[in-house]
């Protein structure tokens, strides 16, 4: 299962893979710094999910943000599953106004805060494989059993 990472912070970026890694041995993390990158990833690549920060302090203009981001991405892909992934209360509510213009459930399963335990990335896995969100519906049968058993 490919997923990108859209975050600044290489500390947060390392941690997060590897929480990923350890939820789904079959992850692979892609990581960039900055809107431009994540869409220049994204003119190439059909990742399974996009994990997006709400603050990136790249100074690539109005796509700056993560629910900047996100519109961008959506307008383009509107079928590709997004998590949200900030602590910032203002980021959140921004990112509530994105999921609501393009009719994307927004909870726990698709906005994590900073600090996200393994059960929660589980329970989110499991939450886009049932719904059957985007590219998570092609996933192989055994990377569907590591998600919902791990």
């Amino acid at each position: 299962m490919r997923v990108l990472i859209v975050e600044d912070g290489a500390f947060n970026a390392f941690c997060l893979t590897r929480l990923l890694e350890s939820v789904c041995q079959q992850a692979q993390v892609t990581v960039v710094g900055d809107s431009l990158s994540a869409l220049n990833y994204l003119r190439h690549n059909t990742p399974a999910l996009v994990i997006v920060d709400g603050h990136l302090r790249a100074g690539d203009g109005l796509k700056c943000n993560g629910p900047a981001l996100v519109d961008a991405i959506w307008q383009t892909n509107p079928h590709l599953p997004v998590l949200a992934w900030s602590d910032c209360e203002t980021m959140r509510h921004a990112f509530a106004e994105i999921f609501k213009q393009y009719n994307k459930p927004f909870n726990e399963h698709t906005y994590w805060p900073k600090v996200v335990s393994h059960e929660r990335i589980r329970m989110s896995f499991s939450y886009l494989l049932r719904t059957g969100s985007g590219s998570f519906e092609p996933l192989q049968r055994s990377e569907r059993v590591e998600i919902l058993h791990a």
